[in-house]
């Protein structure tokens, strides 16, 4: 039996880059690719045949669900009135 894809939400392993957040999934087989966000704050896409990702158990006090995932979106700044 095939373990299932990576998924929105996974917490994984890379064997360079350590623990991440997989923030998005694209594909399926050998055109499957993930986003990952690591704790250096970069965000990485990999093609999955390649990474040699690991599926870890979510972090204790992470939140695993796919809602959590998902990247905040930026603030533009405010303009001051009468400046």
């Amino acid at each position: 039996m095939s373990e299932r894809p990576f998924q929105v939400g996974d917490w994984v392993r890379h064997p360079e880059f350590g623990d991440g957040l997989i923030l998005e999934a694209r594909g399926a087989g050998e055109a499957a690719s993930v986003v990952v966000s690591f704790p250096d704050n970069t965000r990485r896409r990999l093609m999955v045949k390649f990474a040699n990702l690991s599926r870890l158990e979510p972090p204790a006090g992470a939140k695993a669900s796919s809602e959590d995932a998902k990247p905040a979106r930026a603030r533009s700044p405010r303009k001051r009135a009468g400046g």
